[in-house]
């Protein structure tokens, strides 16, 4: 059975119950057994901006508990977390004054951070090492061409394209891949494809954030998507969930199909609605769930 140690982070558990769901009835469907990360806490990604020292620390103690627990991976399923652990691996690497300051406070836990640890995301994790062959080996359906769908990747897990990530930042197509290994169609370019889904804008500039979320919504729908999918929390919370409010915004109706990409591949798998949380979703996914019926 394949392993992956898997860390949760705050949002996952505590709002966005589907992406939890989604991604252990699809990882036991596939034979991947989950690894729990014990003891672990907020990675410090809400501190970045305005406490960067105890973010370092937050940051470091879950690298240095996978690595205390013997995990050689760590797949967070949240893209500000794995954002948050690779920055903070670049810059205990760059930085000996910060390295030595946050591992006085490591210390007083009895942890250590040597680096030894690799932070995986999903989308790398079922590319590069699950495999892109044996996922269209066992998944693809020549049924689901006719439905086309666009990826939205997400900031946090791209940029800053100075740090190592598992995809081109300027031009990724590993997730496009994985939706062409199930059997759809995926939409390889569209507007504002990498653009930001106005997320990090919701709590100082509202108004803004939504007319951000409404023209990625009106791109993905007006290049003949089908469905819009995505990895992360953040970014589905928008999309899915906010469209009604974009659309006020934008002065146009916007509605187009959202998911999580593990509730994509929980569909081809043949799990139910309810294994994968689709009863959380609150854009029009019926459409699809009717077509993948015929």
């Amino acid at each position: 059975m394949e392993k992956i140690a898997v860390y949760w982070g705050c949002f996952t558990p505590t709002k966005q119950y589907a992406l939890e769901l989604s991604t252990r009835s699809v990882f036991e469907t596939l034979g991947v057994q989950i690894l729990e990360l014990r003891n672990s806490a907020c990675c410090g990604y809400p501190y970045r901006g305005v406490k960067p020292k105890l973010w370092l620390y937050l940051s470091a103690r879950i690298l240095a508990l996978a690595e205390e627990q013997g995990y050689k991976y760590l797949l967070p399923v949240c893209n500000g977390c794995y954002n948050s652990l690779l920055k903070t691996q670049h810059f205990l690497k760059e930085r000996k004054d910060v390295r030595e300051e946050v591992a006085k406070y490591l210390a007083e836990e009895g942890l250590k951070y040597s680096g030894r640890t690799k932070v995986v995301h999903f989308l790398e994790y079922l590319h590069d090492y699950y495999g892109l062959d044996k996922i269209k080996e066992k998944l693809y359906s020549e049924s689901r061409k006719e439905i086309k769908v666009a990826a939205h990747y997400g900031c946090d897990a791209l940029r800053p394209g100075e740090i190592p990530r598992f995809d081109n930042p300027r031009n990724p197509t590993k997730f496009e891949n994985l939706i062409e290994a199930l059997g759809y169609t995926a939409i390889k370019d569209y507007p504002r494809k990498l653009d930001c889904c106005g997320a990090p804008l919701l709590a100082v500039n509202p108004e803004l954030a939504l007319k951000v979320d409404w023209l990625k919504l009106v791109n993905a729908a007006s290049s003949g998507a089908n469905l819009l999918v995505t990895t992360c929390e953040y970014c589905f919370e928008m999309l899915d969930t906010k469209q009604e409010s974009a659309s006020k915004v934008g002065g146009k109706p916007v509605s187009i199909p959202v998911m999580y990409f593990q509730q994509l591949i929980g569909l081809a798998l043949g799990l139910s609605e309810k294994e994968l949380g689709l009863n959380f979703n609150m854009s029009p996914v019926e459409s699809i769930l009717e077509k993948l019926k015929r």
